[in-house]
């Protein structure tokens, strides 16, 4: 180093080096992308002329297809070209694909009036339909459009054949006690649109109130007590069915499978009275005391493991109350995951009382501690995973001061 030049300097030379070569990579970069795009534009006006036989048209504008984010529309590389003649050519970058919209009113009409709606009618069932229906749909920020690829001349069902486009944005409801009949007519409608189009999507079995849907974009609950199954067709793959079924474990409390390919019987899972919650306090206290009082790996000033000195001792208010486990049959015995739970969605329907509390036993990462489960609010409902190793009761606790 020359005289008075300092470590400082040179790291100074140095970052000033390094912002220079980025700034030079970004130009580049930059100047690459722009050729990019610029092929790209002479390919989407060469591509719409051919495809509609059409001389003179021209590309006005460009912009990016996609959805912004914090910092604007930060990788994303496809593009819309806007036409001369009021339609737009969407370029998709991956797939290095051009569609367009010039076409998609008139194929959506032939597509509501030619299928849909006449397939609609088929249904019996008292009926519900939401969304805004698309066809290849993009579902941009800055792009929301149908587009299409093929050449469409009138006839929609062997164009659709041809396009397989992508169906979104409807979902169906249907209203009746009799599931096997719902069942029957939504596999029905959604079998006849395989084959023609691509995509997923749902439909639900409502035992009554279907009148509570209401806008065009309602929303149903899964696992509300009305609603007795739940489609999901996948084209292409078929459609598969959760048969909701609810069983009650307590009085007032009910647990429904969350599993697509499992529905609780009566008397599947029932809440089974072990003894009385002053035993659960004695296994709270036994993992409490099993922790170390300062834990060695703590004393930096850091909480590296449980210990007495960052944990509370839990204690029940009533300890007189019962304590329970979830006693299953052997058909859940033999569905349970690799933890040993069942996944369900717990319903309590009590008008008032305490809270459910689950005790995941001394086996778990916090030996000393109770959880919620279902607040004290009637109606209110849960997803949890029940394991026949829990320990479960209706009240309340503190910490100890």
């Amino acid at each position: 180093m020359g005289e008075g030049y300092t470590v400082s300097d040179h790291i100074k030379v140095r970052a000033a080096a390094l912002l220079l070569a980025v700034l030079c990579l970004s130009v580049l970069g930059g100047c690459a992308s722009q050729r990019h795009y610029k092929q790209v534009e002479k390919r989407a006006q060469k591509y719409y002329a051919e495809k509609y036989g059409v001389k003179g048209v021209t590309v006005e504008d460009s912009y990016k297809a996609g959805n912004s984010g914090l910092f604007g529309y930060i990788g994303v590389n496809d593009r819309a070209y806007v036409m001369s003649d009021g339609s737009t050519v969407y370029w998709d970058d991956d797939a290095e694909t051009f569609s367009d919209d010039a076409q998609s009113d008139e194929i959506m009409e032939d597509f509501r009036t030619q299928m849909l709606e006449p397939l609609l009618s088929e249904i019996s069932l008292p009926m519900k339909v939401a969304g805004s229906v698309g066809l290849n749909r993009t579902g941009f920020d800055s792009f929301d459009e149908c587009v299409f690829t093929g050449l469409y001349t009138g006839d929609i069902r062997a164009f659709l054949k041809e396009e397989q486009p992508e169906l979104s944005g409807i979902t169906l409801a249907v209203e009746t006690e009799d599931r096997d009949r719902g069942e029957r007519e939504i596999t029905g409608f959604f079998n006849s649109l395989e084959g023609y189009v691509t995509g997923w999507t749902y439909a639900y079995i409502l035992s009554e109130d279907l009148a509570s849907l209401t806008g065009e974009d309602w929303w149903v609950d899964d696992h509300a007590l009305n609603v007795t199954a739940t489609a999901r067709c996948v084209f292409k793959e078929g459609i598969h069915w959760y048969r909701q079924a609810y069983v009650e474990v307590y009085e007032d409390v009910y647990v429904t499978s969350t599993e697509w390919d499992f529905a609780l019987e009566e008397g599947d899972i029932v809440f089974e009275e072990v003894g009385t919650c002053a035993e659960l306090q004695k296994m709270l206290d036994d993992g409490y005391y099993s922790l170390p009082v300062d834990a060695e790996e703590n004393k930096n000033g850091g909480y590296m493991v449980h210990d007495q000195r960052h944990e509370r001792r839990v204690l029940l208010d009533d300890r007189k109350l019962p304590y329970f486990r979830a006693k299953m049959s052997p058909r859940v015995m033999d569905a349970l995951d690799d933890t040993g739970c069942i996944s369900v969605y717990v319903l309590d329907l009590r008008e008032d009382g305490p809270p459910l509390m689950v005790y995941y036993g001394r086996e778990s990462n916090s030996p000393y501690s109770v959880y919620t489960v279902c607040p004290n609010r009637a109606g209110r409902g849960e997803y949890e995973k029940i394991n026949p190793a829990y320990y479960y009761y209706f009240g309340t606790s503190h910490y100890e001061e």
